[in-house]
């Protein structure tokens, strides 16, 4: 009969360590999720704040590539005339020079409306990454809510943090203190479970008349069963 009420009693305790076991894989997804949208609202946060130097510099370097053009525009049309000059003379070595001169004038053009083409579209790239950052902090914010709603959820959080405010700051913010919560609550999930798996092991060593040291319920559950 001893060892009866043995087996159900490590039967109770196993059964309490799945409960634990299923919080805190739930709260240790919560605290990933809840990790996970923080660093998204860090690199969002990071992409508007270097915005303004981002788009000052793509406009220096606009202009400059677009004075660059001008010249090397004004450069091949002096090299245009120079070989419509060479064409009306008769000297082939003067003709044959004011060719290369005017191919290679070409080729500068050419290579100066890519640099313009490069300049105009890091500017376009640096408000696109704007624009995007703004529609992530949205989304995250939403996200939040959501996350927010199931914290309340969760039966060991004390005071979960309300839904956040907006803007990025406060989306940190509110990050930091669900993050915060969920620490708190895993740590009081950990000492429960290792408090059931310790009595589990006294259970065990008191009808088997050795020291245990298991590692979960179900191992000595196991060592009753088969005694």
């Amino acid at each position: 009969m001893a060892d009866e009420r043995a087996l159900a009693l490590a039967r109770d305790l196993e059964r309490a360590d799945e409960r634990l076991a299923r919080s805190l894989a739930e709260v240790a997804s919560l605290q990933e999720e809840v990790a996970g949208l923080r660093a998204r609202a860090s690199a969002a946060a990071a992409v508007i704040a270097g915005t303004p130097a981002r788009l000052e510099a793509s406009a220096a370097l606009l202009a400059e590539a677009e004075a660059a053009l001008r010249l090397r525009r004004q450069e091949a049309a002096a090299a245009a005339r120079a070989l419509a000059d060479a064409e009306r003379g008769r000297d082939e070595a003067v003709l044959a020079a004011a060719r290369r001169a005017h191919e290679r004038a070409g080729d500068r053009v050419v290579a100066a409306e890519k640099r313009v083409g490069r300049a105009a579209e890091a500017r376009v790239e640096a408000e696109r990454n704007r624009d995007a950052a703004g529609v992530e902090a949205e989304t995250l914010r939403g996200l939040a809510g959501d996350l927010a709603a199931r914290l309340a959820q969760v039966p060991r959080l004390s005071s979960p943090p309300p839904r956040p405010g907006a803007g990025l700051e406060a989306l940190d913010d509110w990050g930091s203190r669900a993050a915060a919560s969920l620490f708190v609550v895993r740590g009081g999930l950990e000492a429960d479970r290792e408090r059931v798996i310790r009595e589990a092991n006294e259970l065990g060593a008191s009808v088997l008349g050795e020291a245990l040291a298991a590692t979960s319920v179900s191992l000595v559950r196991g060592r009753l069963e088969r005694r």
